[in-house]
């Protein structure tokens, strides 16, 4: 059902293609606060090295404390580029395709709020636990850097702000281009690799693919986009993946930065030990763990669901 909805809408391929170039360049759009603020922090900042090469790479690794510039102001003005980007498709959605933006996340009525919690929940508690692991075997990788006063404008910004970041995300390759490549190959498997695959290279300019290698980095985030599609196509909507997105970078914001991530923030917790070694397979078993959570929990059915084809429904009237 969730990409039957998709059949819903009025599908001619210049609207698609209309709605990612607007969608993109709203985003695009949306760094221009950021850009002006940070260049300005750049320019009147003492440290500036005079070396060109060395002055571009500063630029392009975004480092704002390097700059003078506040870790909370700028988080503020990075996320307004997901909130124009959000925005765009949110109003284009209706205005295109003659159909509500709720269909990228359920083929019901009304989105379960229940399901988005318990999958938030679920997942931050497994990032703690994974946290608290590595913090007693090693304490000393670990400063504390709390301050009350950066602290709870970081707070506020995380529980308003960085939800839209992560849902915008979702939506957009997810729901909107994970539903458009469904109908044009009527192949959900093939819809999440090439959304997981598209996922991944949106990240690619990210610091912690200059910190820690490219390939890694882009095993990572496509393993990441093909297990929240995976789960989609699974759940038949899109409330799980949007709970697993905020969880992961909210607790990344709030409890634990990392030097060279892209998010700097104001966190509770400073580690400058990140094994990307393990990263990818510790991924992997809580993303199993997670996984047979959700299937006995949601009754999943079993994995012949990715491999069915996309039909059209035999009547226009889509029955929820």
């Amino acid at each position: 059902m969730f990409f039957i909805r998709a059949f819903e809408g009025e599908n001619e391929w210049w609207k698609w293609l209309v709605m990612m170039i607007a969608v993109f360049g709203a985003y695009m759009i949306g760094q221009i606060p950021f850009t002006l603020v940070y260049i300005y922090y750049m320019a009147k900042s003492d440290n500036m090295p005079d070396d060109p090469e060395a002055l571009q790479e500063m630029a392009m690794q975004i480092d704002m404390e390097g700059v003078g510039m506040d870790l909370n102001l700028g988080l503020f003005l990075l996320l307004l580029m997901f909130v124009a980007m959000g925005g765009a498709l949110i109003f284009l959605m209706n205005l295109l395709h003659k159909r509500s933006w709720k269909t990228l996340i359920t083929p019901l009525e009304k989105i379960n709020w229940s399901k988005i919690l318990f999958s938030f929940f679920l997942w931050m508690v497994f990032a703690i636990i994974l946290e608290g692991v590595s913090y007693f075997t090693d304490p000393e990788a670990y400063t504390l850097t709390f301050n009350a006063r950066d602290f709870i404008p970081l707070l506020l910004i995380a529980i308003f702000l960085l939800p839209i970041q992560t849902t915008t995300e979702e939506l957009v390759f997810r729901g909107y281009l994970m539903q458009g490549f469904g109908l044009w190959t009527k192949s959900k498997l093939f819809a999440v690799v090439i959304t997981s695959v598209l996922f991944g290279l949106m990240h690619i300019m990210n610091p912690e693919v200059q910190q820690f290698g490219l390939w890694i980095m882009m095993a990572y985030y496509m393993s990441v986009g093909f297990f929240m599609g995976l789960i989609t196509v699974m759940d038949d909507s899109l409330e799980l993946a949007i709970g697993v997105h905020a969880a992961t970078n909210m607790f990344s914001a709030i409890f634990v930065s990392y030097e060279g991530g892209a998010l700097q923030t104001h966190a509770i917790f400073n580690t400058e030990v990140v094994n990307v070694g393990l990263m990818l397979p510790i991924f992997f078993v809580v993303a199993a763990i997670y996984f047979i959570i959700c299937w006995k929990k949601y009754n999943w059915k079993g994995w012949s669901k990715l491999f069915e084809p996309i039909q059209r429904p035999v009547t226009e009237e889509i029955i929820v």
